[in-house]
């Protein structure tokens, strides 16, 4: 028979609550661990990290969800796209509808243009070696007319495909075509800021010299006068045959048929697209900021019938305080900076 004595069995029950303890003791200290972390969870998530972003380089690092940013960095809400169809080609310049309502699309590079079907779907239509078919427009028959750039042509394209000739300026770029009322085309050009006008049977003339570098679009008011944007001083002209004998004023070289009346100079430096509305309000989008070495406001020229009116707006210097130094005009990066321009039908003009 095995037996301890009274000394041993208190050694055993001392070790037995000495184990007890410990555990004990591992069990406090995990529970205390936790409540710590907790409770420094807790502490940081009362102190909340705020930055702001308002220029347009921030806001460009991000994504925009249904937004637009602007390039003086406000933000507004963003119309919804839904694409329609992809060209095959890296940059689409010019969208037309023919009179059958089909869709055509010009681009590059090489120059090529796409029609596009009901679903969608496009179909080479004309294809060169030039770099880019810059512009197209249809006649009343719908037959396709096609400017190339740069050192480009006008090419007639028949319906079935071919492909010919129809006018050279001999110009650096072809950048708008448009039909007038009377079925004359019209040519705008660069970079010596012709515009042409060409027959039905292919003859043209230099119907306007601007002292503009490029007429880079065309558009015809409610009253059929031919509308015109240019670059670099971003105007918007009208351009109607000259009343006097022998033509209109040359404002650069050789001799034009036309004259030109400033309705309106933005400020920006291109005049990229026109349209006009039904009441007649001419709608322009222009892009760029233009180059600006002194330290003076934007100035607005506005042409009427008794002459041309130069608006500036800002302070005057003749009543400026002494001391007070005017700060710079800041350009914006050209490819970034845009604005859309309204002129209503009684000539007023505005930003929108």
């Amino acid at each position: 028979m095995l037996t301890t004595s009274p000394q041993h069995r208190q050694n055993i029950v001392s070790t037995r609550r000495s184990g007890f303890l410990t555990r004990r003791q591992v069990v406090l200290f995990s529970f205390s661990l936790v409540l710590f972390l907790l409770s420094s969870s807790a502490l940081l998530s009362e102190h909340t990290r705020r930055w702001r972003q308002s220029t347009y380089e921030e806001f460009l690092k991000g994504t925009a969800h249904g937004v637009a940013v602007r390039s003086d960095g406000r933000l507004e809400l963003a119309p919804k796209f839904t694409l329609l169809a992809d060209a095959d080609a890296s940059y689409l310049w010019s969208v037309r509808l023919d009179p059958k309502g089909t869709l055509y699309a010009a681009g590059g590079s090489p120059g090529k243009v796409f029609r596009f079907d009901s679903n969608a779907k496009p179909s080479v239509v004309f294809d060169s070696t030039d770099l880019s078919a810059q512009a197209i427009a249809f006649d009343s028959k719908g037959t396709l007319y096609v400017g190339t750039s740069p050192d480009g042509k006008v090419y007639k394209v028949s319906a079935s495909g071919e492909k010919s000739i129809f006018f050279d300026p001999k110009t650096k770029y072809i950048w708008d075509l448009a039909f007038g009322p009377d079925g004359t085309l019209y040519v705008a050009t660069g970079d010596k800021g012709q515009l042409f006008a060409v027959a039905p049977d292919g003859k043209g003339e230099l119907f306007y010299s601007s002292d503009e570098a490029h007429i880079r679009v065309l558009a015809f008011d409610a009253n059929k006068n031919l509308i015109a944007g240019t670059e670099p001083s971003g105007r918007i002209l009208r351009i109607s045959r000259a009343a006097a004998q022998g033509g209109g004023k040359n404002t650069k070289s050789g001799t034009s048929a036309a004259e030109g009346f400033v309705l309106y100079e933005t400020s920006k430096r291109e005049v990229t697209s026109l349209a006009v509305s039904s009441d007649g309000s001419i709608y322009a989008s222009a892009i760029g900021e233009k180059q600006r070495t002194g330290g003076g406001a934007p100035t607005t020229v506005i042409a009427t019938p008794q002459g041309t009116t130069t608006i500036t707006t800002g302070v005057n210097p003749a009543t400026q305080p002494q001391g007070q130094i005017q700060a710079p005009f800041l350009q914006f990066p050209s490819l970034v900076s845009s604005s859309i321009y309204r002129i209503s039908p009684d000539g007023a003009p505005e930003e929108l």
